[in-house]
């Protein structure tokens, strides 16, 4: 039976804290232990504290949206364990659903062809009775303004108040919101993807009839007969070559109805933990608008060949599903994005201004959600060909010098600990003890995850970021937001023999560089700089104390 068939059955029939739980598939192998994920799968190997801890979790949460959207008008709901559908509700819930039959089959957006308008259609539910945080719409083009010349955003931490009312923290909604212009289509590329919680953000945007098609990476039985319920909505699992490789990558493409587009360079799964307690980054370009009728699909090109990099990002799919998209990004004009798709060592080679003599005391802070398995020493990947390529420097003397110092940002079991989900928030921080045990000497580089400066140390970070810091954590060469983490498989390892990079899994970044941003060698980083870097740590980072572990995975099983 499909987790959406289950759902259903726990609205209709209304017992849903008696409902038995399909055992996961993934078995000891999971690492998806997350409160959603448990709250639709068991896991007979787990800890009682699991158990504890979800019960807990669920029903101290709101009501949730768990299930497709059945029409294009409205929504099938189902609410957390211990809590019940009143009469009403459901009286409601049917009346609606009749009402949306009859409009359904005089309603055109099932057929959905280029060029053709779909309305927008106003949902009949309020956002604020379902989702946890609602900011009020309308506001996110000026706030999207406001965090200029960056435009980085954090995701909105439920249980930290602060972050609700800051200008560069986001909700999904408002990726969605229509200051921004009126959604014709979008592309949403990511690995996990929550069906229900993602349709749930566009019906409350009033784009529940509009395209939009899924590419996604974690095989999912939802999102296999996602189209023959939702015909607007194009879902593909993209298979990789190896087991060891993950469609990683998480971008949206968002076109809008005057022919314009933005691109979303984003770190968080489309479900709803991701978007909740967990620390997550986002890049929202600016819009990028249509170039004249007679343009070749090379112009509007950007400094940085921000346009090239992304067209031959969407054509290695090789899927025709795509070109719908390849032909609205050649018909864009991207020349005012100054941020580049991530060729790091290349272009930090070419634009990263440390000078030489001191590229030695910049120490490079890699902060990931996971990490890899490295070898029994550093200097075979880690602090070998990984720390060498985000280390490069214009001008760089062709003579090997001293390495850079690497500090790792990854949280402890004590961190975890300390987290708005108690262990459950390391639920996406999936490093497994057996691998920790092969490598102790990783020890020496990891640092602590602190962010009491952004409002967000207790939100376990799934944010993957790269920076290079002067010693006196003033001011900052680069700084990289991306999907990949501190891995083989995100990041490749040389062959041996031929010295060919092998990489195993789509990720997909943005690297920003002063010389383009702020037209400066620098960034600053003191709070009261003006063109100020906001990063998603506390700086300087602080090392492990002797009594600390890593946080691993095997802590929940």
């Amino acid at each position: 039976m499909s987790s959406s068939s289950k759902r259903n059955e726990k609205m209709e029939s209304n017992i849903a804290s008696k409902r038995v739980k399909t055992e996961c598939s993934y078995g000891e192998r999971c690492y998806r232990l997350n409160p959603a994920h448990l709250r639709e799968f068991s896991h007979p190997h787990s800890k009682n504290f699991i158990k504890e801890s979800t019960s807990t979790h669920v029903k101290e949460s709101n009501e949730l949206i768990q299930d497709l959207p059945q029409s294009s008008h409205t929504n099938r709901l189902s609410v957390s364990d211990g809590s019940k559908l009143n009469a009403n509700k459901e009286m409601d819930l049917e009346k609606d659903k009749r009402r949306d039959e009859r409009e359904k089959s005089k309603s055109p957006v099932h057929q959905i062809v280029k060029g053709e308008y779909i309305p927008i259609i106003v949902p009949t539910r309020k956002p604020e009775q379902f989702l946890k945080v609602v900011i009020p719409p309308g506001g996110m083009a000026a706030k999207h303004a406001a965090t200029a010349p960056y435009h980085i955003f954090y995701t909105t931490i439920t249980d930290s108040k602060e972050t609700h009312r800051q200008t560069n923290s986001i909700t999904f909604l408002e990726i969605l919101d229509r200051s921004l212009g009126e959604l014709k289509c979008s592309l949403q590329i990511n690995f996990m993807v929550e069906p229900g919680w993602l349709l749930a953000q566009y019906y409350f945007a009033g784009y529940s009839g509009k395209k939009l098609t899924i590419l996604y990476g974690d095989d999912c039985g939802d999102m296999k007969s996602l189209s023959k319920k939702k015909p607007n909505v194009d879902a593909h699992y993209v298979s990789m070559a190896t087991p060891f490789g993950k469609h990683h990558t998480k971008m949206m493409l968002l076109c809008y109805e005057d022919g314009s587009l933005r691109v979303v360079i984003s770190t968080a799964n489309l479900y709803i933990d991701d978007w909740e307690n967990r620390t997550q980054g986002l890049w929202f370009s600016p819009a990028c608008p249509p170039l004249p009728v007679d343009s070749m699909p090379h112009d509007g090109e950007s400094p940085t060949l921000f346009k090239r990099s992304l067209l031959r990002y969407l054509h290695h799919y090789q899927m025709p599903q795509l070109s719908y998209y390849v032909d609205w990004v050649k018909k864009c004009d991207f020349s005012h994005i100054k941020w580049g798709m991530t060729r790091t060592g290349a272009l930090l080679r070419q634009h990263c201004c440390i000078p030489p003599r001191d590229n030695t005391k910049w120490p490079l802070i890699a902060q990931a959600s996971s990490l890899g398995s490295y070898g029994k020493e550093p200097k075979l990947w880690l602090t070998g060909d990984f720390l060498h390529h985000f280390t490069k420097i214009k001008d760089q003397p062709q003579m090997m010098t001293a390495a850079a110092e690497l500090k790792l940002i990854y949280p402890s079991l004590q961190n975890v600990r300390q987290s708005h989900d108690d262990l459950l928030g390391g639920g996406c921080l999936p490093y497994a003890a057996a691998v920790h045990a092969k490598q102790p000497w990783l020890n020496d580089y990891l640092y602590q995850w602190q962010a009491k400066s952004i409002h967000r140390n207790k939100a376990m970070p799934h944010i993957k970021s790269y920076t290079r810091v002067s010693p006196d954590n003033k001011m900052a060469a680069y700084f990289l937001l991306t999907s990949a983490n501190v891995s083989k498989a995100a990041w490749g390892s040389l062959n041996k023999g031929n010295r060919a990079l092998r990489i195993m899994s789509y990720e997909a970044g943005v690297l920003f560089l002063p010389k383009f941003i702020i037209n400066e060698d620098l960034f600053p980083l003191d709070r009261n700089a003006t063109n100020r870097l906001m990063l998603p740590y506390d700086i300087p980072p602080v090392k492990y104390t002797s009594d600390m572990s890593a946080w691993v995975s095997d802590y929940l099983s």
